[in-house]
């Protein structure tokens, strides 16, 4: 009987305590009815760098205060293990250092328990939660005392990154992509840049950029951000190939180029990928690369010259230069226009030729003169002699060997020289002879004259003409007869002669 008694005390005494568990649990079921904590939104996806605003209020029994109001965030787990220490949770966030400067309250200690988080980070994403204290409480043991309304809000913070291809060729279509880890919870307007200078024309709430036709002005570093924040994302090359443009040749030195320097030809093309580079002087192929150099300069190297710029999308020639190189005089020489020998009173020609750049002055010269005969390519040379050319630019100077001219003297030339000289002597001669015999007749005219005057009567002894025989030569009526007497016209003879035709044995008897 005893331990019946005993039975029914135990199983009286667990009632009453079931029945006083049953009760506090429904105490504290409808305490805790009346407090809680709504998030609104649960889930917020955030750009790097921008501020979040979490948004939340609570409730609480009627009659009570609140004592303290608090955010916090849950640990960061590692697999099934808690990386925080134990003494972290449920940590106030405004007295922690990596969130004190960050954190605003917004709320109040009655319904609203909004916060702001600046400038926030992928280290940011946690879910946070808000906890409140009443003075229903025993005691300040906030640990004990802490109300809150799990699970709270998840934050996730994203960067941006911008999917593209790495090459497109020019003229076709391409897009690229804004990506983030989580959709943004703010409505957002994209914006694009290229080269960090903001396209205008490319903010659509789309995070898709099309370029169509792409040219080679498309190339170049892409990234996105959005409308309202100051984070960009990294930066993306796109490239675009296209065949070779803009082919052209420069020269270096610019200026003159005299024999003997060196000289270097430079190809410029503008292309991608980039162009494989030929040379050619004319259609001859001297070289390849983008640089052409020749050293020691020579004439032989004048000409026009251009590059051919190759690549797998097409190929292009530029333009032709000049290479135009001076030097000196030289290879000079002269070569007569005719025959060496040429007759007195003829002339031959005389050329000098001469390789030089710029063209050389040609100065003439005859040997054992000291000044020049004459200047020009060509020269006419009238008289015997050794004759050469000499060649001079700004550059240098060169001589001919000489060349020898003879000239000879002609029969026919001889003999008119000769009457040329003669007749003019000769007429001169003649004149003499007849002015000295004119004088001699007139002196002698006068002489027989007066030898009449006074021997006139001795005309009549010779009185028998048959006697003797009379040549007359010069025969004249001297003036001086009709003075002696007008009524006789006596001839007057010079040079009579006169033969006897008997012998007369006395020339006395005369």
């Amino acid at each position: 009987l005893s331990f019946r008694l005993e039975h029914v005390v135990l199983l009286k005494f667990v009632g009453m305590a079931a029945t006083i568990l049953i009760f506090l649990l429904l105490i504290h079921a409808v305490s805790s009815a009346d407090r809680g904590v709504n998030y609104r939104p649960s889930h917020i996806c955030a750009l790097k760098h921008s501020s979040v605003t979490f948004y939340c209020n609570y409730t609480y029994p009627t009659g009570h205060q609140i004592k303290k109001v608090f955010w916090t965030k849950t640990p960061v787990k590692d697999g099934n293990k808690e990386s925080s220490e134990e003494g972290e949770q449920h940590k106030d966030l405004s007295k922690d250092p990596e969130y004190s400067q960050r954190l605003q309250y917004l709320g109040d200690k009655q319904k609203n328990c909004t916060i702001r988080l600046s400038h926030v980070t992928q280290k940011d994403s946690h879910m946070y939660c808000f906890r409140f204290i009443t003075d229903d409480d025993d005691n300040d043991d906030d640990d004990s005392q802490e109300q809150t309304s799990d699970p709270g809000v998840t934050l996730t913070v994203t960067d941006l990154q911008v999917e593209s291809p790495e090459t497109v060729t020019e003229g076709h279509n391409v897009s690229l992509t804004c990506k983030s880890s989580c959709a943004l919870t703010d409505r957002a307007t994209f914006i694009w840049y290229r080269n960090s200078q903001p396209l205008t024309e490319r903010r659509d709430r789309n995070n898709q950029l099309l370029l169509q036709s792409v040219r080679r002005e498309d190339a170049g570093r892409y990234s996105c951000g959005v409308q309202g924040h100051t984070y960009i994302s990294p930066a993306v090359q796109l490239n675009v190939t296209y065949s070779p443009k803009s082919v052209s040749v420069s020269i270096s030195p610019s200026d003159i180029i005299v024999e003997g320097d060196s000289v270097t030809l430079i190809c410029s093309s503008d292309s991608n990928p980039p162009a494989e580079i030929s040379w050619f002087k004319g259609r001859k192929f001297v070289g390849s690369g983008r640089i052409y150099s020749i050293s020691n300069i020579s004439s032989d190297h004048s000409g026009e010259y251009k590059c051919k710029s190759r690549n797998k999308h097409g190929e292009k020639y530029s333009d032709a230069v000049t290479l135009n190189v001076m030097y000196p005089p030289k290879t000079i020489s002269v070569f007569i226009n005719g025959s060496r020998e040429i007759v007195e009173g003829d002339s031959v020609t005389l050329i000098c030729s001469s390789d030089s750049n710029p063209p050389a002055e040609i100065i003439w010269f005859q040997e054992n003169q000291s000044s020049s005969v004459g200047s020009g390519q060509s020269f006419s040379a009238l008289q015997s002699g050794h004759f050469y050319c000499e060649a001079h630019n700004q550059h240098g100077s060169q001589r001919s060997d000489a060349v020898t001219v003879t000239v000879k003297v002609s029969v026919l030339y001889w003999k008119m020289s000769q009457t040329a000289i003669v007749v003019p002597l000769c007429g001169i001669v003649a004149a003499v002879i007849i002015g000295l015999l004119t004088c001699s007749c007139v002196k002698r005219n006068i002489l027989q004259s007066e030898s009449l005057k006074n021997n006139y009567d001795d005309i009549g002894t010779i009185s028998d003409s048959s006697l003797f025989s009379y040549v007359y030569e010069n025969v004249a009526v001297h003036p001086y007869s009709k003075t002696l007497d007008p009524k006789i016209n006596i001839p007057l003879y010079e040079n009579v002669t006169i033969y006897e035709n008997l012998p007369i044995p006395n020339r006395n008897m005369l």
